[in-house]
Order: structure tokens, then sequence, then C-alpha cells
């Protein structure tokens, strides 16, 4: 079937054009300012192609605890750009969410208990979604900006910004040569893979922070199961790459979870399937690494083979 191509200038809608374009391959191509819109890609063979990731930027504001229908709308709903049908493609642009997190987040020291929510995902995969593959981009946000849930993912030489748990989700996920930047203190990754499965791969990423983002203050990952789900056994593997001081000495931590029927449960690093091999850097310590290098290059080849 024969390709599409749109050209869609800053003020014009995204969403409209795939809507309206006859189905098939389509490439959106995307001129340099700041689209202020909620994407949702919903139907297969979808290309975004940006002017670079300096000059051209999606971008909108939602955050968790907004309202929605008289109700917060949560983490998924808050996502700038939502992706749920297969073989979508971004490439040469920024997706981020604007959402003012550290204003907010002096709210909640303030009053502690009466604010939250501060969730804000920039992009985000969902039912429907496999094969999707993202090259320099940008992923920019605070608290859980990238939300890889559904199916399988390719990122290359991309850049991913936040603090807290902000590459997350129970896809399948190979990074590569991608730079992973700490805004401040908190956790890189909160995979939710479900067990027997492979979750999110980094190979040869560069594992750096802000400034301001203390030594020791930010661990690699840890286990997310929603709904305290015992069919979640999280998966991350680190091969080969570069890790900064502001990563915490133990690497990987515990996380808690709730269970529908009430009650809290903790969910430990040691149980899940946290790996380091051959990376490197002051914040990479001998006494982690846990994968030999012929194991690791195995888990790609595997992930690779997904997509």
């Amino acid at each position: 079937m024969q390709t599409q191509t749109r050209v869609v200038k800053v003020g014009e809608s995204i969403n409209e054009v795939l809507a309206q374009t006859v189905q098939g391959p389509l490439v959106i191509q995307l001129e340099e300012g700041v689209y202020t819109e909620k994407v949702c890609i919903n139907r297969p063979d979808v290309t975004l192609l940006g002017r670079g990731r300096e000059k051209t930027m999606l971008s909108y504001g939602d955050a968790a605890f907004m309202e929605r229908d008289g109700k917060m709308m949560g983490t998924f709903a808050s996502a700038s750009v939502s992706v749920c049908s297969p073989f979508f493609h971004a490439e040469s642009l920024t997706i981020a969410n604007s959402f003012d997190y550290e204003a907010h987040r002096q709210r909640v020291e303030e009053n502690p208990g009466k604010v939250k929510g501060l969730q804000a995902v920039a992009f985000r995969t969902c039912t429907g979604a496999d094969h999707t593959t993202l090259t320099d981009c940008s992923l920019l946000g605070w608290q859980d900006t990238l939300l890889l849930d559904c199916g399988s993912h390719r990122l290359q030489n991309c850049l991913i910004a936040g603090n807290i748990d902000f590459i997350f989700g129970g896809g399948a996920a190979l990074f590569e040569e991608c730079t992973i930047l700490s805004r401040g203190s908190g956790y890189l990754t909160a995979p939710s893979t479900k067990q027997e499965k492979l979750g999110f791969v980094f190979y040869r990423c560069n594992l750096v922070r802000e400034a301001k983002v203390a030594d020791g203050s930010v661990f690699l990952g840890r286990p997310w199961h929603p709904g305290a789900d015992p069919a979640i056994n999280s998966f991350c593997l680190l091969h080969e790459c570069h890790l900064d001081a502001h990563i915490h000495p133990s690497g990987w931590t515990w996380m808690h979870a709730f269970p529908p029927g009430g009650g809290e449960v903790v969910f430990k690093a040691e149980d899940s399937r946290f790996l380091e091999s051959s990376c490197h850097g002051p914040g990479a310590l001998a006494g982690r690494e846990n994968c030999e290098k012929c194991a690791a290059l195995s888990i790609i080849e595997q992930v690779l083979e997904q997509l």
C-alpha cells in the first residue's frame, strides 16, 4: 500500500489529519515550533517526523490529579502522546509533558497528604501498540515521563528526562545509546514485566544528572506491581552503560503495592530480575554486576527478535 505524506504546521491539528486521511501507511511531517495538543495515535503505520529535537516539540500539560468528567484523570490519561496501534515511529522531535511539577511539588511539601497525583506522562503506549520505535527523540517530564506498557519498543539515540519512576511499564524495550537524565533524586525505572517475559534493556546508554542532583540519590529502579499482581516479575538489564555518581550504591530498591482487597505488600529488588553487566563510571560497582556478557547479549538478541 502506498505511503501517504502530510505536512502539518503549528496551529493545525495532528489528530484531525489522523482522522481525515484514508487508512494506510502515513507520514506526518511536522514543521518547526511547539504543537500544543494531546495526540492519540489510533491507526497503524504512522510516522511523526520532526525537523530536529531542538526545533519540533509536541507538548501538553496534564497531570494525574487534574479532573476529567468530575474525577481525577489518573496517570495514564495524562499522556501528551498516546499510541494505541502497531508500527508507530517518531523521529527528530521532542515529546514533553509541560506540567509545572516543581511548583506543585512545593505545594506537596507545604501540605503533605493533601496534594497528590503529580504523575505527568509525556509518551505512552497502550493496548494495541506494538513494534514502536523512536529515533533521535527527546522525552521530557518529571514523574512518570515514559510509559512503555504494551508490545515491543526500540529507542535509539534518545534523551529521556525525569526524576521518579520516569521509565515504567510492562512492555519490552531496547534502549540503544540513549541518554537517561535524572532531574532530581528518585528512581530511573519501575518495570512491571510479566513473569517469563523480558522488560527494559539499556545497551550502551549514558546515565547522567542535572547539576543539582546529589551523589547517590538515584536508584536504578524498583519493582512496580500494579494491584500487587503476583504474576509480575520486574525485569531490567543494563549492559555496557555509563553510570554517573548520582546512582545509589545499592543500585536497586523495593516498592510497595496495594492489593484490591486492602493492605500493603512490599516487593523487594532481590526478588526481581534486575541485572547489570559490564557497566562503567563512578556509579557502577563491581559488586553489583550479576550478569555475564554473553548472557546480556543473548537477552538483547531476544528483545530484537520481538521488534
